[in-house]
């Protein structure tokens, strides 16, 4: 949690095709998806306006989108996609993304990754 920031949660389980283990290669998984967005309440002019602080459909729509690339490697190529559209966002100075799998082990175990990350990360990542 960041002080002095607005923060901006999507939550969304989709179905995901992923190839990383032998047990997903049967089709599409469930996957939980839990995305923060971080901007500093004095970069926005009008905090009365939801599209100047964090534009959540934004966020949204870039997760729902997952699910329509068959060739999604892994959660991580996931997660970067989901950062890519968050730092589309101006104002947003950091975010963190989770994605986790409840059904990959039949309910015995329930693999997750997350990522948290700065905007000045995510450029130097992205040069």
């Amino acid at each position: 949690m960041q002080e002095n920031h607005w923060c901006a949660s999507v939550d969304a389980t989709i179905q995901l095709r992923t190839g990383c283990n032998p047990l997903e290669k049967h089709g599409p998984q469930a996957v939980v998806v839990h995305a923060d967005a971080w901007a500093p309440m004095d970069a926005i002019a009008d905090p009365h306006d939801i599209r100047q602080v964090v534009d959540y459909e934004v966020i949204f729509l870039a997760i729902r989108r997952l699910e329509q690339n068959a060739h999604c490697e892994c959660l991580e190529s996931s997660i970067l996609e989901v950062m890519d559209a968050i730092f589309s966002i101006p104002p947003v100075s950091s975010a963190f993304v989770s994605m986790h799998k409840p059904h990959v082990y039949n309910g015995q175990a329930t693999p997750a990754i997350s990522l948290s990350m700065t905007r000045m990360q995510w450029q130097k990542m992205r040069k």
